[in-house]
């Protein structure tokens, strides 16, 4: 099935080298010799482990970093691409596709750091890894897809050795956080506790489906169009996909004179996502080779926005996800907290009101609703979890309303708890990446079911 949006003309963001890969992808020629640097990030250690791997590595990745100009949003975005192992060796193979969402970058906002050029911005945004660069680098989703994927893992022990292997390398090349666990602390979290927690590593393990994994950009726009429709922000000087900024392109939006969100951060952003995966299927070098079978998935912020679109949507998406997400907006209530912790939200379920108290800026309690997971699967008359549908979050979250509206969320479809206990390398159940990371082995295998269900 074809999205069933406006075709529009798109602007791709290549450079010259990027127009090339494109024409060599197209005719089936590219190979790991042609990846390139990421072009914001070009130090990142993991980085340039997976888009730009030494013929010394023993795994390697098909990761793509690519842009694509979106006339919603007015400005080129960037995505990283996740490509199956023999996406090249079997041109005429076609694959679903996954799309990931990040969840909230804290780093647009805080009280240490005033960017005063565009340079300093990505430095800071670099550090930081956030935002389209999340499941990547945070939750090494690319070491975990292909793991998955490598039939040459017959054994739950096979896949938890695979595991081992690969953080181990990772490691070596300087692409494993400082702080972080043991390749094989890291492994046996995915595996023995969470993928296969109560059977025998000597049992058989079935690959998942390939597919193509995409990771956009959502900003912090809570990939919900702002319904206010006012520009809080002067124009963008800088329209490229590296997220660059002046000092005046930030708003002061607290009543203390240090707090600021980035632009780029409010607009249509559902209807961005929606244009993004238009993009991939009839205008990306990929077309031709994706299945319009899709999956969705999230965590965080980016989990409520895979529940709220699937829900929304649910012609276009066969597979949802959600890992710590926001499945119950309406608990979000407190304007004071909303203006200084995550003040997107107040702007773009409400109005906000810069360098005022908070009691002058107001939430859009109808927009709410209209976008809340909880209500979205009330009105859609689902009394029990379809099997489409993975959801689940820490016992630690440490934010009330996640917890909370996940149990909504459960005690609207009749289900029991799909909270994760504390469990060994798993971030201690919390709101963190090592969490997310330890349940991601689960959430790919939920899509991998459905897809082999729907995908002939």
């Amino acid at each position: 099935m074809r999205l069933a949006i406006p075709s529009r003309k798109f602007q791709k963001g290549y450079s010259l080298w990027g127009v090339a890969v494109c024409c060599l992808s197209l005719l089936g020629f590219i190979s790991d010799a042609f990846a390139a640097d990421h072009p914001c990030c070009p130090e990142d250690g993991e980085l340039s482990y997976l888009l730009s791997p030494k013929t010394s590595q023993k795994f390697q990745y098909l990761v793509r970093y690519e842009t694509f100009f979106s006339n919603v949003l007015g400005k080129e975005k960037g995505f990283l691409i996740i490509l199956p192992e023999d996406f090249y060796q079997n041109p005429q193979m076609k694959y679903p596709v996954l799309s990931l969402l990040h969840g909230y970058n804290f780093q647009r906002r805080g009280l240490w750091w005033k960017v005063h050029s565009p340079e300093k911005a990505t430095k800071m945004l670099c550090e930081v890894k956030e935002e389209e660069y999340h499941w990547l680098i945070h939750e090494d989703i690319a070491l975990l897809a292909y793991a998955l994927m490598d039939s040459r893992n017959r054994t739950y022990r096979d896949l938890e050795r695979s595991l081992e292997e690969r953080f181990q390398e990772l490691s070596i090349y300087g692409g494993l956080a400082k702080g972080d666990y043991r390749p094989k602390e890291i492994a046996q979290s995915i595996v023995s506790g969470n993928l296969h927690p109560k059977g025998d590593l000597g049992d058989p393990f079935h690959p998942i489906k390939r597919m193509v994994i995409v990771l956009p950009d959502g900003d912090n726009g809570f990939y919900t169009d702002e319904d206010e429709g006012k520009r809080l922000f002067p124009e963008v000087k800088h329209q490229g996909a590296c997220d660059q900024f002046d000092a005046g392109e930030a708003l002061n939006y607290s009543i203390l004179p240090f707090l600021y969100m980035m632009p780029g951060a409010l607009g249509k952003h559902e209807s961005y996502f929606l244009e993004f995966l238009h993009y991939i299927e009839s205008h990306s070098s990929y077309r031709g080779r994706v299945l319009p079978k899709r999956g969705l998935g999230g965590l965080s912020m980016g989990g409520f926005g895979a529940v709220k679109l699937g829900l929304k949507y649910p012609h276009l998406f066969q597979s949802i996800s959600s890992q710590s997400g926001l499945l119950d907006i309406a608990l979000l209530q407190n304007k004071f907290m909303l203006k200084m912790i995550m003040p997107e939200f107040l702007e773009v379920f409400g109005r906000l009101e810069p360098q005022k108290l908070p009691s002058g800026s107001s939430l859009d309690l109808q927009h709410i609703q209209e976008n809340n997971p909880l209500t979205l699967v009330q009105k859609l008359g689902l009394r029990q979890s379809p099997h489409w549908l993975y959801f689940d979050y820490g016992k630690k979250e440490g934010f009330e309303g996640i917890a909370m509206g996940n149990h909504n969320f459960e005690k609207a479809l009749n289900e029991g708890s799909h909270q994760i206990p504390v469990q060994p390398f798993n971030g201690k159940s919390k709101h963190n990446n090592q969490f997310w990371r330890s349940r991601s082995g689960n959430m790919l295998r939920h899509h991998s079911d459905v897809f082999q269900k729907e995908v002939k």
